[in-house]
């Protein structure tokens, strides 16, 4: 019943309204319908997150072409080069989709012989490992993080039978770089000899590299000793220096804060590579280098018969104890001693370290402090206090221990303390800052657009669809008011008392009587003027 009523009030109010009114009203009822569709829509729409990006043709057909084997849905954003899948399964995705070789990098690679077919000719076999090749490097190349693509050209020559008429192989690499990245000298040489190890044949001065300018980058000269020197020492003085100013600019700003100096480091470093030979006698250290000693004697013979034959023997004992004395008186001793002695000598050979610090220059920037302090109008605000003499030669104290400082080498360090420009004093003053609350929001970001939704729905009934109804329906509550204040007529009064066919009309008459006698005297004269 209640259905029906309100059924009927709506074809009242209708009836009462004009062309625009109805229109408005249509227009209104569609644009809800529109706007509920709409949000259910974007609601229900799961949130698209980037699989992978930087694609090629190929690997953006192999994906798709995974996906949809997978029924996941996805979007193709950046003319192909990226795809999009719903953000809860990214993860899952890309780790089932590297576990089969994707993305490859571009190019055709090794896979080129998976499906190798039988009676292939020799010459189709050596252009397939030629583009495998290719492929396989350019995909390492393309792993720089420098390098958005890139395309590899090998020209092998065939094989000869004589050594002097083989030709040498070359190469050459069209690289495009990343918006903003280049490649160093350093890694330039890394790709070329890259490139010559996988190629048999070839050497690294017939590789050619171009951007994709044309502009051709890394030169394959070998370079003489003293440019390599000179690279190397401006390497090695540069690395210096950075390790000096980090080491001082971190100790700062434990102690002072982050972004309260700024720390710049020069130094003057002597490469001269220096060799010294030194050797030292010690005559008071004597040693015994060698030794000889020789002896010599002489001993009394042995008896042995003497005497003139045919003489007596008394004659002949005399002649043997004449002997045995003058050979006993000829006896002798001798002996000889020589000794060498080598002075005590000590010999050294010094290199000199190559890349000494002759002097070092450190130039230190400290930004004061703030204090917050009410003005006169009673609102605060932030005012720079600068830092004491006693605080600048503590830090600068510091600083010359952290360098290492020495005096003798004629070192400098200065420490100045100035105001610094930066956002963070504005943010203090207009108590902004602090977007850390952003941060925080995006994680429950799934929810967020729910009660926007709502909100908006909300302001969109109080601001836009209430004023709407209250206007059109005006002017058909004020018709309503005044056709209440008329007198009813019979059919009415029929209809609210019900049908006059339920009861005689004597009876209607009585029952309209005692329950309206105004009424009653109206019907009674339109009767008489009917009549």
């Amino acid at each position: 019943m209640q259905l029906q009523g309100s059924i009927e009030q709506f074809k009242t109010v209708y009836a009462g309204l004009n062309p625009v009114k109805k229109i408005t009203l249509f227009s209104l009822i569609g644009g809800v319908i529109a706007g509920l569709t709409l949000i259910m829509v974007l609601n229900g729409r799961p949130d698209y997150q980037v699989l992978f990006s930087g694609l090629s043709a190929e690997d953006s057909g192999a994906m798709i072409t995974q996906l949809k084997a997978k029924k996941i849905p996805y979007q193709i954003s950046s003319n192909g080069g990226a795809i999009l899948i719903p953000k809860e399964i990214v993860y899952e995705t890309r780790m089932e989709l590297a576990s089969q070789g994707l993305p490859q990098g571009g190019g055709v690679g090794f896979e080129i012989f998976d499906n190798s077919k039988l009676g292939m000719t020799e010459f189709v076999q050596n252009v397939n490992y030629q583009r495998a090749i290719q492929g396989e490097l350019s995909r390492t190349i393309n792993r720089f993080e420098e390098i958005e693509s890139s395309r590899v050209h090998i020209v092998i020559p065939p094989k000869s039978l004589f050594v002097e008429n083989e030709e040498a192989a070359r190469a050459s690499i069209v690289i495009k770089f990343r918006p903003r990245k280049t490649l160093s000298a350093d890694q330039i040489q890394g790709i070329v000899h890259l490139i010559a190890s996988s190629v048999s044949g070839l050497k690294p001065e017939n590789i050619t590299i171009v951007d994709s300018l044309g502009n051709q980058i890394g030169s394959q000269k070998p370079k003489n000793d003293f440019d390599g020197a000179r690279t190397d020492q401006l390497a090695y003085q540069e690395k210096v220096e950075r390790t000096l100013e980090s080491r001082v600019k971190t100790m700062l700003e434990k102690a002072l804060g982050p972004n309260k100096a700024i720390v710049r480091l020069s130094s003057n470093m002597d490469f001269k590579k220096q060799e010294k030979t030194e050797e030292r006698f010690y005559p008071d250290n004597k040693v015994v280098r060698s030794e000889q000693i020789s002896n010599e004697s002489s001993v009394k013979p042995e008896k042995t018969a003497m005497g003139v034959p045919g003489s007596n023997a008394a004659m002949t004992d005399k002649l043997q104890q004449g002997t045995d004395a003058s050979s006993a008186s000829a006896g002798f001793q001798k002996q000889n001693s020589t000794a060498n002695y080598e002075i005590g000598k000590m010999t050294s050979r010094t290199i000199e370290p190559i890349g000494r610090i002759t002097n070092i220059s450190v130039a230190v920037l400290v930004d004061g402090a703030y204090k917050t302090v009410k003005g006169e109008d009673g609102k605060s605000k932030v005012e720079y206090v600068p830092r004491s003499p006693e605080e600048l030669s503590k830090i600068k104290s510091i600083v010359m221990r952290a360098v290492n400082y020495t005096s003798s080498r004629g070192d400098e360090v200065e420490v100045v303390n100035i105001p610094f420009e930066n956002s963070e004093l504005a943010e203090i003053q207009t108590g902004e800052g602090n977007n850390g609350w952003i941060s925080k929001l995006m994680q429950y970001s799934a929810y967020i657009k729910y009660v926007f939704s709502g909100a908006f729905m909300l302001l969109i009934f109080i601001f836009v669809i209430r004023p709407l109804i209250q206007w059109l329906t005006a002017e058909v509550s004020n018709n309503a008011q005044l056709l209440g204040q008329l007198p009813r007529t019979v059919h009415e009064i029929e209809r609210e008392y019900g049908s006059p066919k339920a009861l005689p009309i004597s009876n209607q008459l009585s029952q309209l009587a005692m329950a309206d006698n105004q009424a009653f005297v109206e019907v009674l004269r339109e009767w008489m003027k009917q009549s």
